[in-house]
């Protein structure tokens, strides 16, 4: 029975404790979708769950990563990082569509431009046409950053990916696009549009 082993198998980065497990300890022995099968869940949506798991979980450690290893010095969050990254690769940008290629909320991102205008790197201005959108453009400085820290990122990204083949990279890369899609889909907005209702 999960718990029961005098020797508890470590989970990754962990350390290896001997005894008994202590209440409250997740099982060493068991993983989720064990628990799901033995409680008679459909097994696609087993797979279905756990490999929405894993790619969650990745992207966290992903992100993790990168922060700590890469913006920690120069203050940048993970979106701030995304917006400068954005408009040092396509210029000039309104901010609706910024928002679109970050993947956050005009509301948030918002925030994060008054973070990083106050800091010199970048600057808004209305548009000229159309009083009500907002143009973000990446200052020298803030140029400068990005030219600093993309060779880091790249250096990084290789280090997280380097166990996979490049086939293996494309396949992946697919994969995720083809998820992607999906959620983009008009049926994936028409979901996210309805309520969810008891059958």
């Amino acid at each position: 029975m999960a718990g029961s082993s005098s020797q508890r198998r470590a989970r990754p980065g962990s350390e290896v404790r001997t005894g008994p497990a202590l209440a409250g300890e997740p099982p060493v022995d068991r993983s989720a979708a064990d628990i799901l099968s033995e409680r008679e869940i459909p097994a696609e949506t087993v797979a279905a769950m756990t490999t929405i798991a894993a790619i969650q979980r990745v992207a966290m450690r992903i992100r993790h990563h990168l922060e700590q290893g890469v913006l920690k010095d120069s203050e940048l969050t993970w979106t701030g990082f995304l917006v400068l990254w954005v408009l040092w690769l396509f210029g000039e940008m309104q901010t609706r569509y910024l928002a679109d290629e970050v993947g956050v909320n005009r509301s948030t991102l918002s925030g994060v431009l008054s973070t990083l205008e106050r800091r010199g790197l970048l600057t808004r201005r209305g548009h000229e046409s159309e009083g009500r959108l907002v143009l973000v453009e990446l200052t020298s400085e803030g140029g400068a950053l990005v030219d600093k820290l993309f060779p880091r990122f790249g250096a990084e990204e290789a280090f997280v990916v380097g166990s996979l083949s490049p086939d293996s990279m494309r396949r992946l890369g697919n994969s995720l696009r083809s998820v992607q899609q999906q959620l983009d889909s008009d049926e994936g907005r028409r979901r996210r549009a309805t309520p969810l209702r008891e059958s």
